[in-house]
């Protein structure tokens, strides 16, 4: 039995990996539970004398939380056996796997916020694409139109999100909401301990962002503070906004579903800078974990499945069905599964120019 999220992707997966086990005369299970429940299911599952699965997906920055309770077990070993090559993962994405620099997972797929743009729109006005917070308002006001249905951007400011959004945007400034040690790139997560757990948002960055915040509130959506990630999707997607921040998972739907309005018009750009930051973007997706009470006889089945979820072949059939998760290198640079998405192409730059970090939101044991 193998836990994962409910969600497209891995329900994606699951069908896959029914057909690839039926060619075995064989077949696996898999439980899809949406994200609140999948975080409480880890955590019960953890509790039990054995693991009810084989292996469960946690979301990234749960894995601080995860590790320090012993509930997902090193797998240093296990990838070495499984001929997974963590060279072939961009650095800051495999960085996503270790805990105090052990490794407990493998990135099963990965998504990108970035700032989808009607390209349509800002050629008309003869405007640029926004690289700074300033831009991205200077061109809200100019698109915005409330009495049309139209609105500058698109954003889900709701509880859950704007926390999220909060720490990006802080990011985006140059600061990290942790105190975690600077690096030439920005912060690293390694080797965290109490020193590195004080919040540091009553700062000139923290107002910086909460500025852009409440300036985006006026160019957004009526409905914006009440705005989960797939409402201000669904926006975008209507063509009732000229810009909206997104997931590269969910923008995969702009392109492929029959009811989107912006096909072909949409245009892609990292996160713009604030005041004192750089363009950057945060990294978020799920990791495979193999539970640390798992029967010892379950192994060698778990260990075979991760090498198979996580290989190239996989994931380039995922990208192929149109799911942008290109973690490898080796899938990003596949002139096939480049040429199926605009996504893929985009986010192998983002990959190239070193622009995409995991400190945003820190995987410490108190993340949730």
């Amino acid at each position: 039995m193998t836990l994962l999220n409910d969600d497209n992707y891995f329900a994606a997966m699951r069908n896959m990996w029914s057909d690839f086990r039926n060619n075995l005369a064989s077949a696996k299970s898999f439980k899809l539970m949406h994200q609140n429940d999948l975080y409480r299911e880890g955590l019960a599952n953890g509790a039990r004398t054995v693991s009810a699965y084989d292996m469960i997906a946690i979301d990234m920055p749960w894995l601080g939380e995860f590790a320090s309770k012993g509930l997902v077990l090193p797998i240093g070993e296990v990838i070495r056996e499984s001929g997974i090559n963590p060279m072939d993962f961009h650095p800051s994405i495999w960085s996503t796997t270790t805990w105090q620099r052990i490794e407990y997972g493998v990135p099963i797929y990965c998504t990108i916020e970035v700032l989808a743009c009607r390209s349509d729109l800002f050629d008309s006005e003869g405007l640029a694409l926004p690289r700074t917070f300033d831009d991205v308002i200077s061109a809200g006001r100019a698109f915005h139109n409330p009495a049309a249905e139209r609105y500058g951007i698109a954003w889900n400011a709701a509880h859950r999100p704007l926390a999220s959004s909060f720490m990006f945007f802080l990011g985006c400034c140059g600061q990290s909401v942790l105190s975690i040690r600077r690096t030439p790139t920005g912060y690293s997560t390694e080797n965290l301990d109490a020193q590195h757990m004080r919040p540091q948002i009553d700062s000139e960055a923290g107002l910086l962002a909460l500025d852009y915040m409440h300036r985006m509130l006026e160019i957004a959506q009526p409905d914006a503070l009440d705005a989960h990630w797939d409402d201000s999707c669904a926006v975008f997607l209507r063509g009732q906004s000229a810009m909206g921040y997104v997931w590269t998972m969910r923008a995969a739907q702009f392109e492929a579903e029959v009811r989107s309005a912006v096909k072909r018009r949409v245009a892609y750009v990292p996160q713009p800078s604030g005041p004192g930051g750089t363009n950057t973007s945060p990294i978020g997706g799920f990791l495979l974990c193999i539970p640390s009470n798992i029967d010892p006889k379950r192994l060698p089945l778990a260990a075979e499945a991760l090498a198979w979820m996580a290989s190239r072949e996989a994931m380039k059939e995922h990208v192929k069905n149109g799911f942008p998760v290109a973690p490898r290198f080796s899938v990003s640079a596949d002139p096939e599964a480049i040429g199926s998405s605009q996504l893929v192409r985009f986010v192998g730059s983002l990959a190239n120019r070193n622009l995409l970090r995991n400190w945003q939101r820190p995987p410490v044991p108190f993340y949730t």
